[in-house]
């Protein structure tokens, strides 16, 4: 039987798995209609890492950890806009990439510690 912080560890864990799978399909593969969609998949599991660093710090008890969810949230937000609207699309999307997995990066090192 399995109790709630083994829980907590395989879905952690699942996350930690799911991150290095999509950075490294977002960068490795040379499709560009693949490379986009494991962008969104990236900014997707970024944003809700970064809701869950977010969730962790409700109280006020840790106002530093609300702090980088939000604004990892917000770069990840940044970063599909930046993809949606950028004129230059291969060096837009190049950026969008690299701030997409530098937020979620950063998210789930928030959302563990």
């Amino acid at each position: 039987m399995l109790n709630s912080l083994d829980l907590l560890i395989i879905v952690f864990m699942t996350l930690a798995a799911g991150t290095l799978l999509s950075l490294s399909l977002m960068f490795l593969l040379r499709n560009q209609t693949a490379k986009r969609v494991f962008f969104y998949v990236t900014s997707a599991i970024g944003l809700y890492v970064s809701a869950i660093g977010l969730r962790i710090g409700i109280g006020g008890w840790f106002p530093m950890q609300i702090a980088v969810g939000g604004l990892t949230a917000l770069t990840c937000i940044g970063a599909i806009a930046l993809d949606l609207i950028g004129k230059n699309k291969a060096t837009h999307a190049r950026i969008a990439r690299l701030l997409s997995a530098a937020a979620l990066v950063i998210a789930l090192i928030n959302a563990i510690l």
